[in-house]
């Protein structure tokens, strides 16, 4: 059984504002049942029974007033009904051959309840089962994927008016049981909805659900997530319960664990039962609904949304309850095998709404949804290519919105449809085909295409270590020169490389890719021999250059440069695209892939020019923008126009771009000494995003009061519409704006967007001002540019928004491989999501553990200082920090950068009279392992204490175990408590 709400914050981000159902009507070689199932001594629904073909994988099951409705293809004369529920004996009856409307169905009762004390005979508790139960899913429960086929139905009601319903029909893809991995997918194969007028409701625009399929199917499965940390079935969380156990003798044995708080009842989020097959110890059902702790720890974990809610709509939002129940069945077709599977979810949630302003007085607002494998097809099929529906968080009903919306008469309002249904063509078994590494869609929370473990090539060398044909010179200037052929999607172009000799040399190493083609490399007017071997270059002069002169080489070059798969982490290239009145879009983006990707270049993070020319010639009647400032537009015969721009700073290769389109412009200046602030947009989202540049000047006012002085001010400030997001120095993109209006987003899109603004324009300091000299170090980057989001945050929700910021990042954190990845062999075909979430809990749990935000504020500007226009390591960072606090803090940043586990802390509780004895300690990878950490010493008052890796105790009077917290938002640890010594006898 699974504490499943607090998830709510993942289904409670997007627009969901639509209703439909179905109409069924039978096809030509099918025919439709329909009716209701209910109890034969009481005339009772049965709610939640399972409807089957014997012999099939196709079923139903009844709604919460016992009626469904089946639609069968094909039909034989054999072809028999079957219809079970826990409780009940099974009934089977033979299918009419011209299907029936009106089926009423009765199941006799049929379970016989044993009592406690003869369970107890068997010498098992509840607790024994639940852990055989656990123990047994590896066995119980597929350990390859499986393709499904799904129904999915959400029905909302707001002040007991309907408001939106949405049906569907799926395709699942089901990862195996064995993954603790939620990579799960789903495809939407055929959909309806139906809204009902807004204005009856007054109902705000800030209330909407997300993907409430992507909900049902990642985290109702409570078998898969076993070990989460809030599930009941993890034997962390049995401390806070009782467990009854009695048994259920129907068609076949069941046990049955009564689960309600217990003495710890604080920490008790639940109570329900869980049904358990005594012959196979599978989990076959779970009925959970939350308790008043769970529903005050779920408005605790949401008040970030609330608070929102509040302050941009004058609207308070409280969540007031969950009820969930989950079946699991064994197919009896061919593809059954004896496993079980995820059958139905269901779940009813409710929150009361509250807005003075809009007459709107504890307004319910009720959502239902009803998610129900109809077939099971075949195993170890390949997870979905594309359109995979659980990597898309928006609203149901968005994703169905190009579909069919039908006037519903009053008898569809009962949610009986099945994936079967006619009037949606019946589903192909769509298997999905292995495909290439590069064209997978990368779940982000999926395996990692990381080469950590399988080693690396000569060409990673060659691409990433500083060797003495690379430390031999430093490059000063980059004038390059591209023309771009749009029609045919090549470039073709000239760089000339002025560089110092820092040691005497013969020979050098420039990049380009092997796919893009050299022409000619001249020195000092004449053609010089080079070689290549993968996207190394090496070029020969024919006399040694001496140190401290300084030298040109001129490379003609031309080519088709890659395209990016995004589906590969940091796998960049050029994007050619069209904007929405059909003229072309162009973009480069070469993060990690590098910039020799395009052109040609000494390609290693540690060394930028101390300024750069760029020019770049497109078809008439588009702009090229670049980094630094618009020198000079040419107009070229052959219909063809040229841009110069040139940046006057230190800039590293990756961030040097173009972006060619039908650009609309905007120019501003701030601050005492006239910054200029440049803007640029599709001429379409020019007034209706005007919002997103308005909010320019107070955004760099916060992050200049947080890390000094914007750092590249001669260049001016560029912001920008693009096809892809990048920190392009002084030429941030922010990525495409919504295809919405602008006054149609919800307060959350709103905020999503500005949340990116915020983190590329970040950049501007974290990356581009200070940058890593070598990749395995890009944490310097994301890290910080992530945690500058709580920032805005901060300042649209004026009570503790970077708190409620800080609590949304845990969820996205991958943990398997070290922030820091490994060096000189431009380590990027790993799983870098860390870098970004990971990496900015890092740094607000060492803020928090400084107890001192005065010297947190001084070491965030002072790195911005020390280190302006340079490249670092991380040892640079952490050896100013030290420096600094006066404090060696190499093991904690070593802990959470070189290490994939955070530290733990263990804690034993001894409850002694009207006192709380704790013991504690660090357990963690770095043996020097030290932080200071928030706990409770007083009820609901927390204070710091110092854990070591030695057990140390403290005595804590009038407190109990379940007063004992430790702080889990301001600090990124695991918390393990273990049960006393004396206790375990």
């Amino acid at each position: 059984m699974p504490y499943s709400a607090h998830l709510l914050y993942r289904f409670l981000v997007g627009l969901f504002l639509t209703l439909f159902t179905l109409f069924v009507r039978a096809q030509p070689g099918s025919l439709t049942l329909a009716g209701k199932v209910v109890n034969q001594t009481t005339g009772d629904p049965i709610p939640s029974a399972n409807i089957t073909i014997v012999g099939r994988t196709v079923g139903t099951v009844t709604n919460e007033k016992g009626a469904f409705r089946l639609t069968i293809p094909t039909v034989s004369a054999s072809d028999s009904l079957r219809v079970s529920s826990i409780g009940f004996r099974s009934a089977t009856r033979k299918i009419p051959a011209t299907g029936r409307q009106n089926l009423t169905i009765r199941l006799k009762p049929a379970a016989v309840k044993l009592d406690e004390v003869r369970v107890q005979a068997r010498r098992k508790t509840a607790v024994d089962i639940l852990r055989e139960a656990v123990a047994a899913i590896p066995r119980n429960y597929d350990t390859t994927s499986r393709q499904l086929t799904a129904f999915y139905r959400e029905d909302q009601q707001f002040g007991a008016k309907p408001v939106v319903s949405s049906e569907a029909v799926l395709s699942v893809y089901k990862a195996a049981y064995n993954q603790s991995e939620i990579n799960d997918g789903l495809k939407l194969l055929k959909g309806r909805k139906k809204e009902y007028d807004r204005a009856t409701h007054q109902l705000p625009l800030i209330i909407n659900l997300s993907n409430g399929a992507r909900t049902s199917l990642l985290y109702g499965d409570f078998v898969k997530r076993a070990f989460d940390k809030r599930n009941t079935i993890n034997e962390r969380n049995y401390k806070y319960y009782d467990f009854t156990l009695s048994t259920f003798k129907g068609d076949r044995l069941m046990y049955v664990i009564d689960v309600k708080p217990g003495k710890r009842k604080r920490k008790a989020f639940g109570v329900g039962k869980l049904y358990i097959d005594a012959q196979t110890m599978a989990f076959v059902r779970s009925e959970f609904q939350l308790t008043q702790a769970g529903i005050d720890a779920e408005n605790n974990r949401q008040w970030l949304l609330k608070k929102l809610a509040s302050a941009v709509h004058r609207m308070n939002l409280k969540f007031t309850g969950l009820k969930e129940v989950v079946t699991y069945s064994q197919p009896e077709g061919p593809g059954g095998s004896g496993q079980w599977n995820l059958s139905h979810v269901e779940r009813q949630y409710s929150f009361q709404i509250d807005s003075k302003s809009r007459n709107l007085i504890e307004k319910p607002w009720e959502v239902s949804t009803r998610f129900t494998i109809t077939d099971v097809g075949p195993k170890g099929v390949s997870p979905f290519t594309e359109g995979n529906l659980a990597e898309n968080q928006s609203p149901f009903s968005s994703l169905i919105s190009n579909q069919s919306n039908l006037d519903l008469g009053e008898s569809d309002h009962i949610p009986q449809r099945t994936v079967t249904d006619p009037v949606l063509p019946e589903p192909p078994r769509a298997v999905s085909k292995p495909d290439s590494v590069k064209k997978q869609i990368r779940n982000p929370v999926g395996d990692p295409v990381g080469n950590r473990q399988n080693g690396f090539t000569r060409a990673d060398t060659l691409r990433g270590k500083l060797t003495p044909l690379r430390s031999s010179y430093d490059v000063t200037f980059y004038d390059l020169a591209v023309k771009v052929d749009i029609g045919n999607k090549t470039i073709s172009g000239k760089n000339r490389m002025r560089f110092r000799v820092l040691t005497p040399l013969d020979k050098l190493q420039v990049d380009l890719y092997a796919n893009m083609q050299i022409h000619q490399i001249r020195h000092a007017g004449k053609p010089l021999r080079y070689t290549r071997e993968f996207n190394g270059v090496f070029v020969e002069f024919p006399e040694t250059l001496k140190a401290g002169r300084e030298h040109e080489l001129e490379i003609d070059y031309s080519g088709k440069p890659q395209v990016p798969y995004f589906s590969v982490p940091m796998m960049g290239g050029f994007l050619w695209e069209k904007d929405r009145a059909g003229k072309p879009w162009v973009q480069v983006v070469c993060q990690g892939s590098g910039a020799s990707l395009w052109w040609p270049n000494k390609d290693h993070l540690s060394d930028e020019p101390d300024s750069m020319r760029i020019s770049v010639t497109v078809p008439d009647g588009l702009m090229s923008i670049s980094n630094g400032r618009l020198r000079r537009k040419t107009v070229l015969p052959g219909n063809w126009t040229q841009y110069d721009w040139y940046v006057s700073y230190p800039i590293n290769n990756y961030n040097v771009t173009l972006n060619i389109g039908n650009y609309a412009h905007r120019r501003e200046t701030y601050g005492p000494d006239s910054l200029t602030l440049d803007y640029y947009c599709m001429p379409y989202n020019q007034e209706k995003f005007r919002w997103v540049f308005d909010g320019v000047k107070p955004m760099l006012a916060t992050l200049e009061k947080h890390y000094g002085k914007y750092p590249f001010p001669r260049d001016g400030f560029t912001l920008m519409e693009s096809l892809y997001p990048m920190e392009h120095q002084s030429a941030v993109s922010f990525g495409k704006l919504p295809t919405s209006r602008a006054d149609s987003l919800t307060a959350t899109d709103s905020l999503s967007l500005m949340q990116l603004v915020w983190h590329e324009v970040s950049h501007e300091w974290w990356g581009n001002n200070v940058s890593c000299r070598d990749l395995a170090d890009l944490w310097i980057h994301e890290a910080f540019a992530t945690y500058s989001e709580g920032f805005l945050l901060d300042s649209v929700v004026n009570e503790d928004g970077e708190l409620g910021y800080i609590a949304s990042l845990s969820p996205q954190v991958i943990g398997r491989e070290p922030i820091i990845g490994v060096r000189d062999v431009n380590h990027i075909h790993y799983e870098i999501g860390d870098m970004y979430a990971k990496g900015a809990l890092v740094l607000y749990t060492f803020r928090h553990a400084l107890q001192n935000d005065t010297l947190w504020a001084a070491i965030l500007k002072g790195i911005q200082q020390r280190f302006r226009l340079q490249t670092v390591t991380s040892k640079d960072i952490i050896g100013y920090i030290n420096e600094i606090t006066g404090t060696d803090y190499t093991s904690f940043f070593d802990q959470y950068l070189n290490h994939a586990t955070i530290p733990t802390l263990q804690v034993k509780l001894v409850e002694k009279g009207s006192s709380l004895m704790v013991q504690y300690r660090w357990k963690a990878d770095e043996p020097n392992f030290r932080m200071p950490i928030l706990v409770t010493q007083k009820p609901d008052q927390f204070e710091f204490i110092t854990p070591t890796n030695d057990w140390q105790t403290m005595t804590l009077p009038n407190m109990t175990a379940d007063d004992f917290e430790v702080d889990e938002i301001r600090f990124y640890v695991n918390v393990e408590e273990i049960e006393p010594e004396f206790l375990k006898q």
